[in-house]
């Protein structure tokens, strides 16, 4: 047997032996590799709304800067411009939970 295939063999043996050991039944495993996946998937969806959060802010920013002129842009009654971001020296930093 070359390295490759001791390799290959040793791998799958950990693995089969860590499945084993996850649960007693492979329903057990079932229900595991089930909830790593929801897991995984909650942990993804907060990311993205973060993220999604970020890209709104971008892009608000570069709308601002490409259209000084637009309506509200010159405002200094202290009114929000485009999607909540305002002007000046009295900007607040929006968070996830929408509290500055």
């Amino acid at each position: 047997m070359n390295m490759k295939s001791v390799l290959t063999l040793g791998v799958g043996f950990v693995g089969g032996w860590t499945a084993r050991s996850l649960a007693d039944s492979p329903q057990g495993v079932g229900v595991k590799l089930l909830e790593i996946a929801m897991n995984a998937k909650h942990r993804i969806g907060g990311w993205a709304a973060v993220e999604g959060e970020r890209l709104e802010d971008m892009l608000a920013e570069a709308r601002l800067r490409i259209e000084p002129d637009a309506p509200g842009a010159n405002d200094t009654s202290g009114a929000k411009a485009v999607n909540g971001i305002g002007h000046g020296s009295g900007q607040k930093a929006r968070t996830v939970g929408g509290e500055a």
